[in-house]
């Protein structure tokens, strides 16, 4: 295994994970984990959601996923969806949300042709708008996700309408989505109730999460120059406009803001003071690595035929910050300001995406599966920040040109649609898991060191080969395990300690081809998930990673439902 080194561990509690003193990881010595019964956190469902984007450039999203000339899904599209059981989805944006009209995404708007107009996005670029917020709505009911709706902030703070009028403008979608047929709407609203009646929807669609704009940092310089007040009170002000004109519609309503990383300069703390409760999320997102020019190691430039596909492997599944003993973590600016003044966290957007732009040779690897891998490790930093991280949107749940969807489709619909390892790594999670994040104990887990700069992939001095957290609930015990191991199938020990566990467990995992195109005799999908039944007892329990593995050990508690 490349550049596998032995290490010493640390006998120290840190995000779930504990690594006895003393152990030196010999690649012969016994990986042994152990599963306690001791809470860490809780881990909320809504962490494996999926983002809905309608995007206009270089993609469009869920409008090229219809069946051609109707608004409808395509049915195979829609059967891959179904079966993701994602919890949450964001829609419709994204950077496009703040440059469009909602209503252009409704049918029979007054005073406008019935049929919906194209859009124009933020680059200039058309795209349709023939899965609105009604498909929408009805597809996330029908499926049991719950919905995020992501309002134009940029018309209000950047002086594109009144402030008032930009508001009024977002708390009609609310009336839309959410207004009983009849009731009583602020001053000078239309009837949006009576719209979405006519468009065959008299229940209101009870949407719960409203998010103000999208990565709205992009528009503090040309903010700045609004006001003399300073921008982060500006900000808020604007906030506060439109949070009061959209509960003044429906008081029940969440509100997701921007700016938890940062990236807003002060507005935070301001908006905790002043908004307080009537904000309940603040959103980040997380992308990595971008564009990959070349390859760096110790700041001097590598030639790419130096790199092997090794370690392109190890690279690219390790974006994620890394604890001492080599385990993932989340330490995005603004976690522990979270964790200080009490807010909770929503990643509205997060994926591995990035490509190669090199000149000359051309890089040994360039796996999607590498990708999916290391997506699963990014999922193992945030439930270890599941004391302050609710919800999570991975982007995006369905395209065709950016190569970073859950599900790609065809927007002809003569090719049957497939999962690509992100979204079926982050589906694989949803399904199973528990609702706590448990305490484990590891030894003899070996580690490697990361030595190159890609993009945005930092150079690593240890990483986990495996990657091992593990959740719980009332059934089961669920032990997620990341082997990252290029060539190596790695066994492993697992104890269990203070669970009354029944004997055999099922091992689910997911493998997949380093080959993104097929070859003979392959599937298009890049991943194949398995599952496996492990008979005898639970004392201890040996399991093999198969390499380049994400696996999840579903182990049955005495008396739960799925004892066997």
């Amino acid at each position: 295994m490349s550049q596998i080194v032995r290490a010493r561990f640390l006998g120290a509690l840190c995000c779930g994970l504990v690594m006895a003193a003393g152990l030196s990881a010999e690649r012969s010595q016994e990986i042994r984990i152990r599963v306690t019964n001791q809470t860490v956190h809780r881990i909320d469902p809504r962490m494996f959601g999926q983002f809905m984007e309608r995007p206009s450039w270089g993609e469009i999203g869920v409008e090229g996923a219809l069946v051609p000339g109707t608004n409808r899904l395509q049915p195979k599209v829609r059967k891959f969806l179904e079966a993701m059981e994602v919890p949450v989805i964001r829609f419709p944006g994204g950077t496009d949300v703040d440059y469009m009209d909602w209503r252009d995404m409704v049918s029979d708007v007054p005073g406008r042709s019935p049929q919906r107009p194209i859009s124009t996005g933020h680059r200039g670029h058309k795209v349709s708008n023939h899965f609105g917020y009604d498909e929408f709505l009805q597809f996330c009911e029908q499926t049991g996700a719950e919905a995020i709706v992501v309002v134009n902030f940029r018309d209000g703070l950047l002086r594109k309408k009144p402030l008032k009028e930009a508001a009024a403008d977002a708390a009609s979608l609310v009336a839309y989505c959410n207004a009983a047929v009849g009731a009583k709407l602020p001053e000078g609203m239309s009837d949006w109730a009576a719209l979405r009646a006519k468009n065959g929807r008299t229940k209101p669609y009870g949407v719960r999460y409203f998010q103000m704009g999208n990565e709205t940092w992009a528009f503090l310089n040309e903010a700045r120059k609004l006001t003399a007040q300073g921008v982060g009170q500006y900000y808020v002000d604007c906030l506060k406009a439109y949070i009061e004109a959209m509960k003044a519609v429906d008081p029940k309503i969440e509100i997701i803001v921007d700016g938890h990383d940062g990236s807003l300069g002060g507005v935070v703390p301001l908006a905790i003071e002043q908004l307080g409760a009537r904000i309940d999320y603040f959103a980040t997102h997380f992308y990595r690595p971008w564009a990959m020019t070349e390859v760096l190691r110790a700041g001097q430039k590598v030639a790419i035929e130096e790199v092997s596909a090794e370690d392109i492997w190890y690279a690219w599944t390790a974006i994620t910050e890394f604890d001492e003993h080599g385990q993932c973590v989340y330490r995005a600016p603004g976690l522990e300001a979270a964790r200080r003044a009490g807010y909770r966290v929503a990643i509205t957007e997060w994926n591995w995406n990035g490509w190669w732009r090199t000149t000359g040779s051309r890089p040994p690897l360039n796996s999607r599966w590498a990708k999916g891998v290391g997506a699963a490790g990014f999922i193992h930093a945030m439930m270890r920040s599941g004391d302050v991280i609710d919800i999570g949107c991975q982007s995006m749940l369905v395209g065709m040109g950016w190569g970073i969807s859950a599900v790609y489709a065809d927007p002809a619909a003569v090719k049957d649609p497939v999962y690509l390892p992100t979204g079926q790594l982050t589906a694989f999670y949803s399904k199973h898991h528990g609702d706590r994040l448990v305490r484990v104990d590891a030894a003899g887990v070996p580690t490697y060191e990361q030595p190159y700069r890609m993009g945005g992939i930092a150079p690593k001095k240890k990483v986990a080969v495996i990657d091992v957290a593990a959740t719980a609930d009332e059934a089961a015990i669920y032990v997620h395990a990341i082997n990252r191991s290029f060539d190596k199938a790695m066994e492993v020990t697992i104890d269990l300690a203070g669970f009354e566990a029944s004997d055999g467990a099922v091992h689910r995992m997911v493998r997949g081809r380093l080959n993104d195109a097929p070859k003979d005799g392959q599937s298009e999908q890049i991943g194949r998930e398995i599952k496996r039944r492990i008979e005898g007892g639970t004392k201890p329990l040996k399991v093999t990673l198969p390499k380049r593995s994400v696996s999840c050990i579903e182990i049955p508690l005495v008396n739960s439902p799925m004892c066997f």
